[in-house]
């Protein structure tokens, strides 16, 4: 190899050798420029996570909810940012299933409502707030939309449920307000009301409506009822008015129950069932079942239940009641003809003097999107003594 060549073959060596140095800047380059975007990236993305989407939700949420109030003679319909009047109708049924249509959210402020017909809910996954203040009436002069009973003569007795849930899934009452109940009788027929009725009644027969919540601390004078419905939470159903039942299931799946109330509308008063289970309900889950004096505590027809406890106020004229199914029935689903009540505890206040409710409810609109509700069955013995049983409710409406 001449000297030429030699010259030729370190020159080309050394353009290689500097390509190659050229190539691993670049890389390293690249590699920071990798790096600072993946970091930039990382905190976009925990920027979104935390701060951006909340906001969002926050504005979906305010965006998503109605306040009804009276008006005059009339009920209207605001946005909870502004006062503006999105819809008014003297019939504040017009009114509440606007909101329902219209947004997320809707709350009733206190006033006297006069209803012509039922409420009916209109779509799924909608959140129905009835304050502590509000009295629902209906207007005894109207037509009135009834459901009724499968029977020999299923159009004697029409059954108006104040509020109406047929078939939507993930639908949320929540009434701290007051039902009044209604009831007409003539030799041919009858009507009257009920206040809050769940059905997923369909031709399947199966449950036709899934998830959602009832809650109740409100007044009322009859029953509150799931029919064919699965998943559905009622932490509280808490009355002191000595309904036949506060709580009835008929067709029901994987429900849990929270605590059921029924206390007697008189002091040393009597009370019918503190839950009905009329018929082919399985998988229902009850924390705690209070009743005073009960008729019966629980009434187990053809259902299968598991109560962690049960407590009596005062003697009661029967525990639990475990008869054939009889009588009319609103259910669809078909008959299992087995049943199972395991009551894991039972407490009987031989001694109880008198019991009451007390309800620590929010003031809305104030309290929203996120409030808490409990109730508490205080109840009295001799020498001042007393016994106190709560159970409390988170709510949150952005969820």
């Amino acid at each position: 190899m001449n000297n030429e060549e030699s010259i030729n073959l370190t020159h080309a060596s050394c353009i290689v050798l500097g390509f190659h140095a050229y190539l691993n800047l670049c890389y390293e380059h690249m590699q920071v420029l990798t790096n600072i975007l993946v970091s930039f990236n990382h905190k976009l993305l925990l920027f979104i996570l935390f701060v951006a989407l909340p906001s969002i939700s926050l504005a979906a949420w305010e965006d998503e909810t109605h306040l009804i109030s009276k008006d005059g003679t009339e009920s209207v319909v605001r946005g909870l940012k502004n006062e503006a009047i999105l819809f008014r109708h003297k019939d504040p049924q017009k009114c509440v299933e606007w909101g329902m249509s219209n947004g997320l959210n809707t709350i009733v402020l206190a006033g006297e409502y006069i209803f012509d017909d039922r409420i009916d809910v209109p779509r799924p996954g909608v959140t129905l707030i009835v304050d502590k203040g509000a009295v629902f009436k209906l207007n005894p002069d109207t037509k009135h939309s009834t459901i009724s009973f499968k029977a020999s003569n299923p159009d004697y007795w029409g059954m108006i449920p104040f509020i109406y849930n047929k078939g939507h899934s993930n639908v949320e009452i929540l009434m701290f307000g007051e039902l009044v109940k209604y009831r007409w009788e003539t030799k041919e027929r009858g009507r009257q009301t009920m206040p809050i009725i769940f059905d997923g009644r369909n031709t399947k027969g199966d449950c036709g409506l899934s998830g959602g919540m009832m809650l109740v601390t409100g007044r009322a004078t009859d029953s509150f009822w799931l029919i064919d419905s699965s998943d559905v939470k009622v932490p509280i159903v808490a009355l002191d008015t000595g309904p036949g039942a506060s709580l009835v299931l008929e067709g029901c799946e994987d429900c849990h129950l929270g605590m059921i109330v029924n206390l007697a509308a008189e002091p040393g008063g009597k009370t019918g069932e503190t839950i009905d289970l009329n018929s082919r309900s399985i998988d229902i889950t009850i924390e705690r079942l209070i009743g005073e004096r009960s008729y019966e505590i629980i009434d187990c027809n053809e259902s299968h239940v598991i109560v962690d406890e049960a407590i009596s106020v005062g003697i009661p004229q029967k525990l639990f009641g475990r008869g054939p199914v009889s009588g009319p029935r609103f259910t669809d689903r078909r008959s299992f003809g087995t049943r199972s009540l395991n009551v894991r505890k039972t407490t009987v206040l031989n001694d109880a003097i008198e019991a009451r409710l007390i309800h620590d409810v929010p003031a809305f609109p104030e309290s929203l999107p996120q409030f808490t509700v409990k109730t508490t069955v205080e109840i009295d013995f001799e020498g001042n003594k007393k016994r106190r049983y709560s159970k409390a409710v988170q709510i949150d409406l952005r969820n």
